[in-house]
């Protein structure tokens, strides 16, 4: 039980700082032995739906972040249906780190806009009040 309480302290801190999750869900082969033979319906197996909503609210990342995946186990020829779960899981983590990137380049420039605003903002009341300094001196008697 220790060991969860570690992984959920971790993936809240991951969350905090704005990291993207993404679980694989690997051995899928063992959940579903029909998955062998047919392994483009590892998205409509009970089983592996079942194991996604289990490591889903275990972890607490919504279920479209964890990705089954096949790994190679006695296979000596490379499949291209264990390759294609591989892939489509790549895929979205590269989708999920260019998501995060914009965003941080997004912050960062909102945030430089805002001080440069703000320094604006804060140059002009200097202005303002230096040009009501002069106005009073000048309507002062020689």
């Amino acid at each position: 039980m220790y060991i969860f309480v570690l992984i959920k302290q971790a993936i809240l801190l991951i969350y905090i700082l704005g990291i993207p999750q993404i679980v694989l869900l690997t051995k899928i082969d063992i959940l579903d032995e029909n998955l062998c033979s047919d392994l483009p319906m590892v998205f409509s197996s009970p089983k592996v739906e079942s194991c996604l909503s289990k490591v889903s609210s275990i972890l607490g990342i919504p279920e479209n972040q964890i990705h089954p995946v096949k790994n190679y186990k006695k296979e000596m020829v490379i499949d291209k249906n264990v390759d294609i779960l591989a892939l489509m899981a790549l895929r979205q983590m590269l989708y999920a780190a260019e998501d995060h990137l914009d965003n941080a380049q997004m912050t960062e420039a909102l945030a430089m806009s805002m001080s440069e605003y703000e320094m604006t903002v804060s140059g002009t009341k200097g202005v303002q009040r230096k040009r009501a300094v002069d106005i009073e001196s000048a309507s002062e008697p020689i």
